[in-house]
């Protein structure tokens, strides 16, 4: 499927047709958005509003101009699968994926209908897309982050503290893209001088205990991949007693 046909899918589905008086209109376009994060077509969450406002921004108005189903995983990866079942039933003319296990769920779900990622991660490492320049299949999109990505965020953080020695990294196993993640870390982390203290956190509830575990454990600094889990969580206490929180690209430090 090459990027130009996404561009014009729903503008193509949401023409009216030429002819003669009392001829049926074509369908109201739909879409799928199948996320982690809880919320509605309506009220979608915040991490989205820029992808929903330029819906409408281009005149694509739910239950008028087009029809969104907002699918979301509520926080458990386990139930993607079904969720993407759930997508193709619905019959969407396109759906758009905001996480490596929805994607990988869409993909064997159907080999027909576009799907758009969203900021995913490595889709190429984690074997959603062929490659970046030429993805194939039914799958297109974006990816901000990569598994290479991940030494150099270790990288800035011992530049930004040079005397750092011990961090805490976070990652969230369950999603594909995370173990690569972790494995790059650990190559390159004995050229930085640098012990790492891997958690593995499947919800929200774990966040405190990690940190907490991390800090009793004489962590002076943290780093984490962009996995939904963590984005969702996010704010903006950088501190949590004696362990220092480094903020790069889209880490803030964790509600509590």
């Amino acid at each position: 499927m090459k990027r130009r046909e996404f561009i014009t899918l729903l503008g193509g589905a949401a023409a009216w047709p030429h002819g003669a008086r009392g001829q049926e209109p074509k369908k109201i376009p739909r879409l799928c958005f199948l996320t982690f994060d809880p919320g509605t077509a309506q009220s979608p969450s915040p991490r989205f509003e820029a992808f929903f406002q330029g819906l409408r921004d281009l005149g694509y108005v739910n239950g008028e101009t087009l029809t969104i189903d907002y699918v979301s995983a509520e926080g458990r990866t386990d139930q993607y699968p079904a969720l993407a079942a759930e997508c193709v039933r619905n019959n969407p003319d396109i759906i758009a994926v905001t996480t490596t296990p929805g994607a990988l769920a869409l993909k064997k779900a159907t080999k027909t209908i576009p799907i758009v990622m969203v900021a995913l991660g490595d889709p190429v490492g984690t074997g959603i897309v062929d490659s970046l320049a030429r993805p194939g299949g039914n799958i297109t999109g974006m990816s901000h982050m990569t598994s290479e990505l991940a030494a150099k965020l270790l990288q800035l953080l011992k530049e930004a503290v040079p005397g750092i020695s011990r961090v805490l990294a976070l990652a969230y196993l369950a999603d594909p893209i995370s173990p690569l993640y972790v494995q790059a870390l650990k190559e390159a982390a004995p050229s930085l001088g640098v012990t790492l203290q891997i958690r593995d956190v499947r919800t929200a509830d774990g966040l405190p205990s990690a940190f907490d575990t991390g800090a009793g454990e004489g962590a002076e600094g943290l780093i984490t991949n962009s996995e939904s889990i963590f984005r969702a969580e996010r704010a903006c206490d950088r501190t949590r007693g004696s362990l220092q929180i480094a903020c790069y690209l889209s880490l803030c430090g964790f509600r509590r």
